[in-house]
Formats: structure tokens, C-alpha cells, sequence
């Protein structure tokens, strides 16, 4: 057991460590690169949300039913908590898109989708 622990964190570190950092400056997007990104998620979020909250469910069921330790417990935490940060990102960015539409477009968009 103490092989299969050494292991799994050596492994973690090394994918850890195997992050790209180059495009982690976070630089402000331009008011049509903005508008065009919160049209995009806009576009695809119904099945985003669909798709995310199934793998949230999964993560939960997996840490509470089926974790094998502590270590497993607290790993699955942090995925869960880094796929809702994702989902709270996607939410701003389709209400962002919506807050910009006219009444008239609003309903148009929420009857085609």
C-alpha cells in the first residue's frame, strides 16, 4: 500500500508540474473578443450546464460511495470544487451575453433554445 501511495502523489505532482503556465497571464479581452466569447458559451451552455452537473453528480457519488482513503476524498473535492468554478465562469459569461441582448432578442433566443 505504501508503493501504491508514493506513486499516486509522485503522479500527481508530475501532472501538477506538467501545467503549462504560458497563457496563465490573465490579460482583459477587448469589448468584441468579450462579446463574441459570451455569445459563444451562450451558445453552447445548455449543454455545458447538462454535461457539468452530471460530472459534478459523478465526482460526489465517487468521493462519498466509492473512495478507497482519506487522500482520494480530499483529491475529489478539488476536482469538484475546479469544475464549479468552471460552471460559475460559463453562468457569468451566458448572463453577461443575455444583460446585453434587447427584450425583443431575449425572448427570441430563449424560444430557438
Amino acid at each position: 500500500m505504501r508503493q501504491k501511495k508514493e506513486l499516486t502523489l509522485k503522479l500527481l505532482r508530475n501532472l501538477l508540474g506538467s501545467i503549462d503556465l504560458e497563457n496563465l497571464e490573465e490579460k482583459e479581452m477587448a469589448e468584441t473578443e468579450r462579446q463574441n466569447y459570451s455569445a459563444a458559451i451562450f451558445a453552447v451552455f445548455p449543454r455545458l450546464e447538462k454535461d457539468i452537473k452530471n460530472f459534478l453528480h459523478k465526482q460526489l457519488i465517487f468521493s462519498s460511495n466509492q473512495a478507497e482513503n482519506w487522500e482520494q476524498v480530499i483529491f475529489s473535492r478539488g476536482t469538484f470544487n475546479g469544475i464549479s468554478l468552471l460552471l460559475e465562469h460559463w453562468i457569468r459569461a451566458k448572463n453577461e451575453y443575455l444583460e446585453k441582448l434587447s427584450e425583443k432578442e431575449r425572448v427570441a433566443d430563449i424560444i430557438s433554445g
